[in-house]
């Protein structure tokens, strides 16, 4: 990947045409120049949430004059050296190598796609238990600990003005008034 990295780099912002799709055409980009660019956790789950296993990838850049359902068409390559085209829902595998874009050709929309979390979709209980104690599991653990910390105490004040809120209007319900006030109205039948 460092390659294709080094080329990426001496290339930015260069244009090419591709045969297919028709009237398309490849910029190469690094993640800073795309849509993307404020949204890198979004790509960095392509290469944990929808393929079979993670792999790492880097972007190469963006196909332009295709419909796509987002803004950009974000080209990326993996260390098996396939290439993928992220659309904002779905990762389409395009191309089964460099060579094919060489020659200015990739499938888009592809035959072969991935859409969010179907990386989870066969995982075993075991598996589960293997992600939970791993680095991602722990890492959960962390954020949602850090998370309930960061509200309880607003979720602590809710609770207490609902309480209060509720006592002042249903008090008598709670303090037996009201099964009272009932006893006596069926007293004077």
């Amino acid at each position: 990947m460092g390659k294709v990295l080094e080329f990426v780099d001496h290339n930015r912002e260069r244009r090419f045409f591709l045969n297919n799709p028709p009237g398309s055409k490849l910029r190469i980009a690094r993640l800073e120049d795309t849509f993307y660019k404020d949204k890198p956790d979004e790509v960095r789950g392509c290469s944990m949430f929808y393929l079979p296993e993670e792999v790492e990838m880097q972007v190469i850049g963006v196909i332009e004059g295709t419909s796509c359902p987002s803004d950009e068409l974000l080209l990326m390559t993996c260390e098996n050296g396939r290439l993928y085209a992220f659309d904002g829902e779905e990762l389409h595998m395009v191309a089964s190598s460099l060579l094919q874009l060489e020659y200015g050709h990739i499938e888009y929309p592809s035959t072969e796609s991935y859409y969010n979390g179907q990386a989870f979709e066969n995982m075993t209980e075991e598996d589960w238990a293997e992600v939970k104690q791993g680095a991602v599991g722990k890492k959960l653990d962390q954020e949602h600990e850090k998370l309930v910390e960061s509200k309880k105490e607003k979720f602590l004040e809710n609770l207490k003005s609902q309480k209060s809120k509720c006592s002042s209007e249903y008090g008598s319900i709670f303090r037996g008034e009201q099964s009272r006030s009932r006893a006596k109205k069926k007293k004077k039948c």
